[in-house]
């Protein structure tokens, strides 16, 4: 049986829900509902499987100088066995893909790409990989992902003999198969592995066997996601969108040299002024609002819900909105989903990783 098979036996077992990237399974929710999947999360250790997030390895003594060349963030500042999220830009500064760049090995660097987007990025980057001296190629499915997030996940961990660092420069390995790393992100903590794809189901059956554990879907990740204040790609930005006006502090560097769309993104970050930017959004529990809701400040529409979470968190919904710079410029100002509202009542706060000058 292929590792991919493998894996969605374990899904089904658990009644999973699918959506497909690629002919690739991604579970949107399990059968237990996603209160007790956000409990894993909250709470415990919940698992979630990034078979669909495509694996690239670059790996030769060219490959960091290419990379640096074609992403946002500064592999500089990348220590071995660290996990980067960045940012593929087009040529005029807007999104194109949205990555994560795990340093493996001193000339190794492993891209998670997001689902549907692998051959996209492959494709890209072999476009402009001319005379640099690295291989390139698919590790999906000789080594497929699973992260693990929740206060439980380093215990959880352990049961695997993995050693889990506080910090992420050191490497931590199982007979020098499962590499492991921890995220640097706000919030509960959150390891990521790469497993070879025939060990995949017994590293997944050991984790499930911990009272502690269990799977999680893409739906309730998501909503952890709005929790921390994190924004998700293709849900609160797009390919339509700067960096800055996502508030993607934490996947582009203003002080590296030049890569591809480098020049708008320092402009727009030299003036300080994107015409918009996300914020997070505080909401009564008593309001009947939905995703693309309209935002008014007054009589003008100033922006649009993003998302909003599924349930309310200690008595309020919590969502974000891309809304009109100039909201930022006036503190305590609340905003309603119609115009002219007497009475305000959904509040916003900048998201921790706003960019500032």
């Amino acid at each position: 049986m292929n590792p991919f098979e493998a894996l969605d036996g374990l899904h089904q077992k658990a009644s999973a829900n699918f959506s497909f990237f690629d002919r690739l399974a991604v579970v949107e929710n399990y059968s237990i509902g996603i209160e007790q999947e956000l409990r894993y999360l909250q709470k415990n250790s919940g698992i979630f499987d990034r078979k669909a997030w495509l694996l690239l390895e670059l790996n030769g003594v060219d490959a960091k100088n290419f990379l640096q060349g074609m992403v946002s963030a500064d592999l500089e500042k990348i220590d071995i066995n660290q996990i980067q999220p960045a940012l593929i830009c087009q040529s005029k500064g807007k999104i194109q893909h949205v990555l994560e760049i795990w340093r493996t090995s001193q000339y190794s660097w492993v891209l998670s790409c997001y689902p549907g987007e692998g051959f996209l990025v492959a494709n890209l980057l072999d476009k402009f990989h001319i005379r640099e001296n690295f291989e390139f190629q698919l590790l999906t499915p000789s080594i497929l992902r699973l992260d693990l997030r929740g206060p439980r996940s380093r215990n959880v961990l352990e049961i695997l003999g993995l050693n889990v660092s506080s910090t992420t420069s050191e490497t931590s390995l199982i007979d020098k198969k499962i590499l492991c790393t921890k995220h640097r992100h706000l919030g509960v903590e959150h390891y990521s592995l790469l497993i070879p794809g025939k060990d995949v189901e017994d590293v997944a059956n050991k984790l499930l066997n911990q009272e502690d554990c269990g799977w999680v879907g893409w739906d309730a990740w998501n909503e952890m996601n709005l929790i921390e204040c994190i924004p998700v790609f293709g849900r609160d930005f797009t390919n339509d969108n700067f960096a800055q006006e996502a508030a993607l502090k934490d996947y582009i560097s203003f002080n590296k040299g030049c890569y591809i769309g480098q020049e708008p993104n320092a402009r727009l970050f030299s003036r300080g002024r994107p015409q918009k930017q996300l914020v997070s959004l505080t909401i009564p529990a008593s309001a009947t609002i939905y995703d693309s809701s309209p935002l008014f400040s007054g009589a003008e529409l100033v922006g649009e819900i993003t998302t909003i979470s599924a349930s309310s968190h200690d008595g309020t919904y919590v969502g974000m909105a891309m809304v009109k710079t100039k909201v930022l410029d006036i503190e305590d100002t609340k905003l309603s989903i119609i115009p002219d509202d007497p009475e305000p009542t959904i509040e916003w706060s900048k998201l921790p990783t706003h960019i500032m000058r």
